[in-house]
């Protein structure tokens, strides 16, 4: 395999791991400048700490294949979408399906700030997307960091549908309502296959009681809901 290439593909996994190069130096054992500059296609790491370094990012370094006996954990910043269509391309050979899950709206009051994340599914590779957050600007809608919010898509995915059927890729699909505690589960990755395949497998099409749902978790109308779903389809 090709260096460029490897390195390549460990700077995706590094960033979606937003973890700094610092703490995977110290996970494999390395000279950190020696990691830097193998990850800017220096040739500063043997074939044997190269190896070392996919299976720790869970890519085996014959295959370059993921790990398909684990759940993955991707952190997406909405503003970079760039790694994660580059990790798609990459990582992900067959059709993708997506879904969004969501604290329950009966669970405790203080889950209303609560991860942001979504299940993907290709294959036999199954990826927790966890949204880096950010303070939120003075024109950003209030909403639009809360916990259950729409906030991304399969369009933004390459050959990504939703996991409910009937539903456009480029439109907003319901969130699936997981209790707090498995939510916070998910989004480390502290799950089996069996227990990521069962949630997913649950995916639904917009009903009514999933907008009331959503309305209640973030303290607004269901009216207000339902118009901000329609105007993220229609922009």
């Amino acid at each position: 395999m090709i260096p460029r290439k490897l390195s390549k593909l460990a700077r995706i996994l590094v960033d979606l791991s937003d973890r700094p190069v610092l703490y995977w130096a110290s996970v494999c054992g390395f000279h950190p400048s020696n990691l830097s500059n193998w990850l800017r296609d220096r040739e500063t790491l043997s074939e044997e700490n190269q190896a070392r370094l996919l299976k720790a990012l869970s890519l085996d370094p014959d295959t370059l294949k993921l790990d398909p006996s684990r759940v993955h954990v991707w952190i997406v910043a909405l503003h970079e979408l760039e790694t994660l269509t580059g990790a798609a391309e990459a990582f992900l050979e067959a059709d993708v399906t997506m879904t969004l899950v969501s604290p329950d709206p009966d669970g405790p009051a203080s889950l209303s700030q609560a991860p942001q994340a979504a299940l993907l599914r290709s294959g036999n590779i199954r990826i927790v997307l966890l949204r880096k957050l950010f303070p939120a600007k003075m024109s950003e809608s209030p909403l639009s960091q809360k916990a259950g919010t729409p906030w991304i898509r399969p369009a933004l995915i390459p050959r990504a549908r939703w996991k409910a059927t009937g539903i456009a890729s480029e439109k907003d699909a319901p969130p699936l309502l997981v209790p707090g505690p498995f939510l916070f589960d998910l989004v480390v990755g502290n799950v089996s296959i069996e227990t990521f395949d069962a949630l997913m497998d649950k995916s639904t099409p917009w009903e009514w009681k999933d907008v009331e749902a959503l309305a209640k978790k973030l303290g607004v109308t269901a009216r207000e809901i339902a118009e901000m779903i329609q105007e993220r389809s229609s922009g």
